[in-house]
């Protein structure tokens, strides 16, 4: 908190100059010793003097001493923590990239790559509620299936349509997906704020030196979900008589395509904790880059209380500061 501690309006303070200056002249006015010493012989001076009521500690003078300061302290603005913006959506963008190659019909996982991947997508849908996301799909070739909408029942129908060999360009090139990114997120939601969620078995080196300009680039948020069996859990299935044809999860490369996009990478898993640890990655990415737009909250209110409390005293009898 101490480090964050400023005041908006400092500006106020120079109000400090000139009080003092009056107040230090209120001072001296109130001093009659001072005035009649060169009048008055110095024996007779103490007897001659009635102090003022000014001198005294609980004065108008030093009431307003102290009044005057904490006014200016609370037109300053201090603050140490910031509010919600008036202007930010619940949630941040979230764009979903799902692979349509063929590798993603494979059988390691149950019933195939593809429908773990959407019952994954699913779970993640519910767990967001009805915050912006967008889905593409891609093989050889990008496309949008839906831009970004609040609407979870419209994307659980689009990604329901959703199957293997549906693309005209057969591939892997999740990079295809980038330009369609680009033009998304500069439609309203910031990019900054916003994640990628590249959902594949696999990719490629060209994919991987295509992602490390976006990690240079963008400050939007990578996270790789990969969908599939590694060759070590395909060996021990062949051990017990389980076997499969399917290529194995390309985990290095998809650790290196999240590495090069400064992002993660999140192995699927039997429970939902690998939907728990992407919500959340999404959810700390949206409130790390929206702190610097949220607006500091005003605590020279704090002030009103104290100060309303030390002004009843002018309204007591013969209370009044002459000028």
């Amino acid at each position: 908190m101490l480090a964050n501690f400023h005041f908006l309006r400092p500006e106020w303070f120079l109000l400090l100059i000139p009080f003092a200056a009056i107040t230090y002249l209120q001072w001296r006015t109130g001093d009659y010793a001072r005035q009649w010493q060169a009048v008055i012989a110095p024996h007779l001076l103490p007897k001659m003097i009635v102090r003022g009521s000014q001198r005294r500690l609980f004065s108008p003078l030093w009431v307003s001493a102290l009044v005057i300061p904490l006014l200016v302290i609370a037109l300053a603005g201090p603050s140490w923590s910031r509010g919600e913006s008036p202007f930010a959506v619940d949630s941040a963008a979230l764009v979903i990239a799902m692979d349509l190659s063929d590798s993603m019909s494979s059988e390691d996982l149950q019933p195939d790559r593809m429908q773990r991947a959407r019952s994954k997508v699913l779970e993640l849908a519910k767990a967001r509620g009805d915050a912006y996301t967008a889905l593409l799909a891609y093989a050889g070739s990008g496309h949008m299936v839906l831009p970004l909408s609040d609407d979870r029942n419209l994307l659980l129908h689009y990604l329901d349509a959703l199957y293997v060999g549906m693309l005209p360009k057969e591939g892997k090139s999740p990079e295809l997906n980038l330009p369609i990114v680009r033009k998304l997120l500069t439609k309203g939601k910031d990019q900054n704020s916003a994640t990628l969620l590249i959902v594949t078995d696999g990719a490629s080196q060209a994919s991987i030196d295509a992602f490390k300009e976006l990690g240079k680039a963008s400050g939007m948020q990578v996270i790789v979900w990969g969908m599939g069996k590694t060759v070590d859990e395909m060996n021990k299935d062949a051990e017990r008589g389980l076997e499969n044809s399917a290529l194995p999860l390309q985990e290095a490369e998809l650790k290196k395509l999240a590495s090069a996009a400064a992002g993660s990478y999140q192995r699927v898993s039997a429970s939902d904790d690998d939907v728990k640890q992407i919500l959340s990655r999404i959810n700390r990415h949206y409130e790390l880059s929206e702190d610097s737009s949220r607006p500091w909250i005003d605590s020279g209110y704090y002030f009103v209380g104290p100060i309303m409390l030390l002004f009843l005293l002018w309204f007591r009898q013969g209370w009044s500061l002459k000028w």
